[in-house]
């Protein structure tokens, strides 16, 4: 009888925890702050990696990210597949009235607090971890962060730090140990990799996209994504996983002849409670009382009113809004932190402050970047990427333009898990998956199928035993 299970044991680890993979595995990289633009911009012989994700899968004209075109509200969108207006981040800089604490970026002395937290809408891992798949993060916003009953191991060195730029310049470093996870796992649980990289959007920010540093970031990232090609190719593990890159959101240059400070539109700077965000967008915080006046003098500022050459066609520099009035294709108004009066420039212009208490403060580095976003999705220089490739993706395939908001639902698609209720649309994205992938067997199908295969087995040496 000992025999008979040690046949069964060996049997079981066979069919059930075989050397096959047990579905498809995902790997996501997001590009802080890198742009279709620079993409399409860039030298053929600098893009060898993310040009053989072209010739070897999907490409769409462009991604449109979620506004404001900030890192925090599209990497919300991006792990939710909801607008800011449904996840509740709405910029990369939030002031909440009544406990009077900002959150900066992620990197703020309160931006762990449970305010920003509290009922926010379950992240991508959260939905494809309570599945059994097996999470790694790399860099990647909140990762960390328990949600409801479940908490993605991230050791201390892998978080989010936003405040440190050369965090993901380790890009290269974690390639082997990505690689070999899924060689050694793949067999037992999917495994789902979420890595950021922020290196090129960084020298872009500080230097634009013409300098040497945004050059060599753009080289060095461009050869992590092809020796990471590579290594799944040399390790097999091509035909069970899938590699997707998506660039955010783009940067445009800030004109500095047109560069205002907030402070010469106003009478009384004791109206003003708080500004938050700057550049491309900002947000006024005042008494309610208050509210109208603040945004009659923003609304008349003659430091950013008619010039000499104006046309009556041209885009106003500064156009001040009431919350109420806010585009409502822009799914924004009625995201959480929002304030009653709402300045938005013409790309290129820019708004800061040098004595009203602002979020960031004064001090911060981000107020002398040359390079910024936060403008309108379809400015062309705000504009992200996507490409993919994978089993789950056609070959050398160039796709329509896609909204930030619609990616989600592809990436549980390839892990087989149904997407929670989100912003996205399905018909924009379904054309890019092989033909036959939603006819797939899913992995849980599998599983089962072994089990009642060895369950058979079971019966039927147990049967000829008796």
């Amino acid at each position: 009888m000992s025999a008979l299970y040690g046949l069964l044991l060996f049997v079981w680890v066979t069919i059930v925890q075989g050397r096959d993979p047990i579905g498809q595995n995902l790997i996501l990289i997001l590009a802080d702050g890198f742009g279709n633009s620079l993409l399409n911009s860039s030298q053929n012989d600098v893009n060898i990696g993310l040009k053989a994700i072209a010739e070897n899968g999907v490409t769409t004209e462009f991604l449109r990210p979620s506004f404001p075109t900030h890192s925090w509200p599209n990497s919300m969108s991006l792990i939710t597949g909801l607008y800011p207006d449904s996840h509740g981040f709405s910029a990369d800089y939030m002031y909440d009235e009544q406990s009077q604490m900002a959150f900066e970026k992620g990197y703020g002395i309160n931006d762990t607090e449970d305010v920003w937290w509290k009922g926010r809408p379950a992240p991508i891992w959260y939905t494809a971890g309570k599945k059994g798949d097996d999470i790694n993060c790399y860099w990647f916003a909140h990762c960390h962060r328990p949600y409801w009953d479940l908490v993605v191991k991230v050791p201390n060195h892998r978080w989010a730090d936003l405040g440190n730029p050369q965090q993901t310049d380790r890009l290269g470093e974690i390639i082997p140990e990505v690689v070999s996870r899924i060689a050694k796992y793949q067999s037992h649980k999917q495994q789902f990799f979420l890595i950021r990289s922020s290196s090129v959007g960084n020298a872009i920010r500080m230097h634009g996209p013409n300098s040497d540093e945004a050059e060599q970031a753009l080289q060095r990232f461009d050869l992590h994504v092809h020796n990471l090609q590579q290594e799944l190719e040399k390790e097999k593990l091509s035909s069970s996983t899938n590699l997707v890159v998506i660039g955010d959101h783009g940067l445009r240059g800030i004109n500095e002849e047109e560069q205002f400070y907030l402070e010469e539109c106003l009478a009384d700077y004791s109206r003003v409670k708080k500004v938050v965000n700057m550049h491309s967008m900002v947000m006024v915080f005042t008494d309610p009382e208050e509210e109208g006046n603040v945004h009659f003098e923003l609304h008349v500022c003659e430091q950013w009113g008619m010039v000499t050459d104006y046309d009556e066609n041209d885009i106003p520099l500064v156009k001040a809004y009431k919350l109420s009035e806010l585009p409502e294709d822009l799914h924004w108004k009625d995201s959480r932190f929002m304030s009653g009066v709402i300045l938005m420039t013409k790309p290129g212009v820019s708004i800061i402050t040098r004595e009203l208490p602002s979020v960031p403060d004064l001090g911060d580095i981000a107020r002398d970047a040359k390079y910024t976003g936060g403008w309108l999705p379809d400015v062309d220089e705000m504009k992200g990427f996507f490409m993919a490739r994978g089993p789950a993706f056609k070959v050398n395939e160039k796709h329509p333009p896609v909204d930030m908001v619609d990616v989600y639902q592809v990436l549980l698609n390839i892990l087989s898990i149904d997407p929670n209720p989100n912003n996205g649309t399905w018909t924009n994205v379904e054309a890019m998956l092989t033909e036959g992938w939603e006819d797939r067997q899913s992995h849980e199908s599998s599983t089962e199928q072994r089990i009642v295969v060895f369950s058979i087995l079971f019966c039927l040496i147990t049967r000829l035993l008796w």
